[in-house]
């Protein structure tokens, strides 16, 4: 009786500790699932910063819808405006159009000589080369486009000082990296028997990567340069530097042009008089970001598409399909050789003699990356090292370039990369865990995971715009550290996110299964055996869309104080950064405060590529100690 009563007495107490477990477990991923959802806040943030941000603008009887979109005048300023949006859409247009024509051949070009013929050294190089221009900041590129590129084409090709084709030049650099990237993961993607299949039948390596490999990655590339458009349309830092501030219908990549994201930046600068030019900058914004929106959901379904497949059967049935017409390719391609054969002669050595012209050719594609890279980086140090000093480090701004320094600039940006670390490492971790650990596959997870990743994709100068009306008026931070940290945690989150997410994927499902059948709940599984595994891809993501924090300009262009000469002592005091400085100063008429900028520079890119170097490290780290 008594042990039978002792019995009990222990099953109530499991049945307690169980319960008592579950509700933890419970709070925590429901917390989770919180820190997952402000992605659907910011979003709604930016939605109704734009339309409510427009609607002063609409609802304004001196504005005409029908011209705003049709119009072909954009004179915010004066006694008669006139707002037709066609000759900032051209701007926009001339500068992306004309960078992707640069850079989506050499992207694709690079990407099929890494992922086709490179060698192992030769990939070495060339990954940290293609990492370190995309971490370059964007304002560093302007700096180049308009003290390097513009005066050449102003002096050999007649160009006015700013003008869209240094503009041109540099963005299609700019968006090679991300061409390169997809495309390259995209073309490692094609199953190797259809490589080995093309080969057997006689093909040549050169004509099976361009008959065979290329069109079987072709979704990929063809989604990595609608994302490279994407990222060309909301690029800020460059138009506003280099193609300049007169809007006007032209497709001559040498006069001076205005995109939408120039005018967006120019309200930012104070240039625009209040009023309702003021709010016409919401409803540029507003007509970005739906174009933005738009390609980028279109390149990430191709992407996701790619990266998960379908079902099982799906799978099975589209490699059958896609098998099929590969196949059906490559004996189409021997046939035309055949063909070829019987009317002319050609040798063997002959197709491989244009086999090595085209590799050459690929080859050059990366080469040109390299090289503009070394350009950029000597002409920077050429220009900005000899002011580098200690009393350029520890001086106050001024007036006077040769009592100028960079003090509090540099306070002013690391305590706003720790305070958006404080704000976005909880947000896109626990964002990362819910939906990778806890999330099931409902409407409602699908919703979350699109969001986040139009996030990606939302052009930096809308935070900027979000910042200001959210954080700064609605809010009432002002112009604060807070209001600036806030405005770019909302924006490296979703990059947390995915990184973190992928690092989670890394970690074997047997690693899982273990701790659960020794009686782990599903929380202490992730705790105690998947996120220490996690932790270095973790970190990687987090250094890398820090780096990006510290790199940006046009989100804090509407929140930052160039008037603030000390470093802030509270949260809400105003604060200056080293993007800021570089963009004031490279405008600066005197061309003392160039080489000062100069010298900004190669601070911030030390720091940005300390950065990165120790994300790579810890990247390599763990690789190395893996052993599964």
């Amino acid at each position: 009786m008594r042990s039978r009563t002792n019995t009990k007495i222990s099953k109530e107490k499991q049945h307690l500790f169980f319960h008592k477990r579950g509700i933890k477990e419970q709070a925590i991923v429901w917390l989770l699932l919180l820190t997952a959802s402000i992605a659907v806040v910011v979003s709604a943030a930016i939605i109704y910063t734009l339309i409510e941000g427009s609607a002063g603008f609409f609802f304004n009887p001196a504005v005409n819808i029908l011209e705003f979109f049709t119009g072909s005048k954009w004179t915010p300023n004066g006694s008669n405006p006139h707002f037709g949006l066609l000759p900032l859409f051209s701007g926009t247009l001339l500068v992306a159009g004309g960078a992707l024509l640069i850079g989506a051949p050499l992207g694709v070009g690079a990407a099929l000589y890494l992922s086709e013929f490179a060698g192992k050294k030769v990939r070495s190089v060339a990954k940290p080369v293609i990492e370190v221009l995309a971490g370059i900041p964007s304002i560093v590129y302007g700096f180049f486009a308009l003290l390097v590129i513009s005066p050449l084409l102003q002096q050999y090709f007649g160009a006015s000082y700013f003008n869209a084709g240094s503009a041109i030049i540099v963005m299609a650099i700019m968006v090679l990296p991300i061409i390169v990237s997809i495309s390259d993961d995209s073309i490692n993607a094609v199953p190797k028997h259809l490589r080995e299949a093309s080969l057997a039948m006689g093909a040549t390596k050169w004509e099976t990567s361009l008959k065979v490999v290329m069109p079987a990655a072709s979704s990929g590339i063809i989604a990595s340069i609608l994302l490279g458009l994407a990222r060309a349309l909301g690029e800020t830092m460059v138009v506003v530097l280099a193609a300049g501030s007169i809007a006007k219908l032209t497709l001559n990549p040498f006069e001076e042009v205005q995109t939408m994201t120039a005018y967006i930046a120019q309200v930012a600068t104070g240039d625009i008089p209040p009023g309702v030019a003021v709010s016409a900058a919401f409803a540029v914004g507003l007509v970005l970001f739906v174009i933005t929106y738009i390609i980028n959901l279109i390149a990430g379904k191709v992407v996701l598409r790619i990266k998960r497949g379908g079902t099982a059967a799906q799978k099975q049935s589209r490699l059958k399909k896609f098998t099929k017409q590969i196949f059906s390719r490559i004996s189409s391609v021997w046939q035309h050789l055949v063909r070829r054969t019987h009317k002319k002669t050609i040798t063997l050595q002959r197709r491989y003699l244009k086999g090595k012209i085209g590799i050459s050719v690929v080859a050059t594609c990366l080469l040109f990356a390299v090289i503009f890279l070394i350009v950029l980086i000597a002409s920077v140090l050429e220009q900005g090292l000899g002011g580098i000093n200690w009393g350029f480090l520890s001086s106050f701004p001024s007036a006077l370039p040769s009592k100028a320094g960079i003090y509090p600039v540099i306070l002013g940006s690391v305590y706003l990369v720790v305070l958006t670390l404080v704000f976005a490492v909880p947000m896109g971790v626990g964002a990362a865990i819910y939906l990778n650990e806890f999330a099931k596959d409902n409407r409602y997870t699908r919703f979350l995971r699109r969001i986040i990743q139009n996030l990606a994709g939302v052009p930096s100068i809308v935070f900027g715009l979000v910042g200001l009306a959210v954080f700064s008026r609605l809010l009432g931070f002002g112009p604060s550290l807070l209001t600036g940290s806030l405005t770019l945690a909302i924006m490296i989150m979703p990059m947390i996110v995915v990184a973190t997410e992928e690092a989670l994927k890394g970690v074997p499902d047997s690693f899982r299964e273990a701790s659960r059948g020794l009686g782990a709940t599903k929380w202490q599984t992730v705790r105690h055996h998947v996120l220490p595994y996690a932790i270095p891809g973790t970190l990687t993501g987090i250094i890398l869309a820090l780096s990006r924090a510290i790199g940006e300009t046009a989100p804090i262009l509407f929140i930052g104080s160039i008037f603030m000469k000390t470093a802030p002592s509270s949260i809400l005091d105003g604060f200056l950064a080293l993007p800021i400085t570089i963009f004031y100063w490279t405008r600066h008429p005197k061309v003392q405060f160039h080489d000062l900028a100069a010298s900004t520079i190669v601070v911030l890119l030390v720091i940005l590529l300390s950065m990165n170097l120790v994300a790579i490290i810890i990247r390599q780290r763990s690789q190395s100690r893996r052993d599964w």
